[in-house]
């Protein structure tokens, strides 16, 4: 009887132990209120400007940069490198199998192939979660246009695959603003 009893407790405990270890969800962290401001407690005048106006500013350079050049538009390097860091961000999404970004301003055309598990479409939820995946690489986007129409995911991987080749932005621009009429634009 007493065997019984230990096997038993011994499984319920195994049980809780290895209930920490069942999720494997993709999780993005989430800001600590209040962070911003903590250094100006640890440090007196750290969060003062420097004498020098130069050494308060980092480097922008459209070489290291995938950002916004300094008059506030992308350069065509930097929307590549951007398009780029935007679709392998988006594929992370458990919903996600491919992914084809095209930044255009403060608005990126997304087109999604979902994965054979997935039997939802493009709801609020999952616009959300996109838009939310797409500003972890470009912070200036504010805007998203997704889509999981076969036709249209075509045309903006044709048009992403264009832009790896073009040699300026306004050749795609034109074409993208084009495509972004058929689309619903999300944005909070």
């Amino acid at each position: 009887m007493k065997k019984i009893w230990f096997l038993l407790l011994l499984t319920v405990i195994s049980a809780a132990l290895l209930t920490g270890c069942a999720s494997n969800a993709d999780t993005l962290p989430s800001p600590t209120p209040g962070a911003t401001n903590m250094l100006d407690g640890l440090l007196p005048g750290a969060g003062e400007a420097s004498a020098s106006p130069d050494a308060a500013m980092p480097s922008a350079s459209p070489e290291n940069s995938a950002g916004p050049a300094a008059n506030g538009e992308m350069t065509l390097e930097s929307a590549q490198q951007a398009a780029q860091a935007m679709e392998e961000a988006v594929e992370k999404l458990s919903e996600v199998d491919d992914a084809y970004v095209v930044p255009m301003g403060d608005t990126a055309l997304v087109g999604l192939k979902f994965t054979s598990q997935y039997q939802g479409g493009v709801d609020g939820r999952l616009k959300k979660m996109v838009l939310t995946r797409v500003q972890t690489v470009e912070k200036s986007i504010a805007k998203v246009a997704v889509t999981d129409d076969a036709a249209l995911t075509g045309g903006i991987q044709a048009l992403a695959e264009t832009m790896k080749g073009a040699s300026s932005l306004t050749d795609v621009n034109g074409k993208a603003e084009e495509m972004l009429k058929q689309l619903t634009v999300y944005g909070e």
